[in-house]
């Protein structure tokens, strides 16, 4: 994965065939963002469908909001 800050503020993420693979195997991708002057975690999940997210991420995360 690439990750970069362009100097107007825009986020880049980069993902590779095995990022996305990994995705579909229902491993999200999280990592800390203060490299690129997020004070937080970002997670980029995937899901055939939005409810599959959801569901993915409450079972994930017990249901911490």
């Amino acid at each position: 994965m690439i990750k970069a800050k362009l100097s107007n503020g825009t986020l880049i993420l980069g993902l590779s065939a095995l990022n996305v693979q990994k995705l579909k195997e229902g491993m999200p991708i999280v990592f800390d963002a203060t490299e690129l002057g997020y004070a937080g975690d970002i997670c980029i999940c995937y899901g055939a469908t939005e409810e599959d997210i959801a569901r993915d991420l409450m079972a994930a995360t017990k249901g911490v909001q």
